[in-house]
């Protein structure tokens, strides 16, 4: 008997922080493009970097279709203010991509202790500490749970706890760096290094642990891929998954 899949994965390349998580005949975007069909697609942004922000302001064809409503796309509130501006990191960005898109896109605030519900999945944002607010997201249904980090601190202790606590089926984590020389400017730009990874993959003993988002100083993947090999991690294009494993569908060439 064949296992049912109840989920799956699907990067966009192994630098970007685009992911697509399928739940419950949903497609929840983080930090992703918008596109003109838009049944089915709950968009999401971790944080207000512009690599992350730049994915849901790329292209134009959403706001050709005038007959779609506008698209929704879910962002924590960011109530800093910086270079004498009187408006707030939130309302900034949601003019620059309302202006941008021409009015086809509006962003929507997502609080700490805020829980959606989508179909039959729920979805909760988790502050987790990197150089500006960032919130990951937990995804909880009848079948699995699935946990977005964004960008974090991997050497921060309350971040590395949160994710424990949660004990998600999949941990969908950025993973920016992977060898010894590099772990201090891991640490000092507040992102994650692989032995940070293997550190929470020791307490997740049933979580599947995928990686995303790494660092773009890699042009040559060999490496890091027989180092995901061997710490039994993941790195691929698209993934499937349920509670008792996953399947690699596509991989990264």
């Amino acid at each position: 008997m064949k296992s049912k899949y109840i989920g799956s994965v699907r990067l966009h390349a192994p630098y970007h922080p685009s992911i697509i998580v399928k739940l419950d005949r949903l497609e929840f975007k983080v930090d992703s493009a918008c596109g003109a069909k838009n049944e089915n697609k709950i968009y999401l942004l971790t944080h207000f970097h512009f690599d992350h922000v730049r994915s849901c302001m790329a292209g134009g064809a959403d706001f050709l279709s005038l007959s779609e409503a506008p698209i929704t796309i879910y962002a924590p509130y960011d109530d800093r203010k910086k270079y004498g501006e009187e408006e707030n990191v939130f309302d900034i960005h949601s003019k620059m991509i309302n202006l941008h898109s021409k009015g086809r896109r509006k962003l929507a605030p997502i609080y700490e202790n805020q829980t959606l519900q989508f179909n039959g999945t729920n979805l909760s944002p988790v502050p987790l500490k990197h150089t500006i607010p960032n919130f990951g997201y937990y995804f909880i249904n009848s079948e699995t749970s699935v946990l977005v980090t964004g960008d974090w601190d991997g050497s921060n202790y309350k971040n590395r706890q949160k994710i424990i606590s949660l004990a998600p089926n999949v941990l969908i984590t950025e993973c920016r760096y992977f060898f010894e020389d590099e772990m201090d400017i891991a640490e000092e730009r507040m992102h994650v290094h692989v032995e940070d990874i293997l550190e929470l993959k020791d307490e997740l003993e049933n979580t599947t642990v995928i990686l995303n988002h790494i660092s773009h100083k890699y042009r040559d993947l060999d490496e890091i891929f027989k180092i995901v090999k061997e710490k039994e991690l993941i790195l691929a294009k698209n993934i499937s998954f349920n509670n008792n494993g996953y399947r690699i569908r596509e991989r990264f060439k």
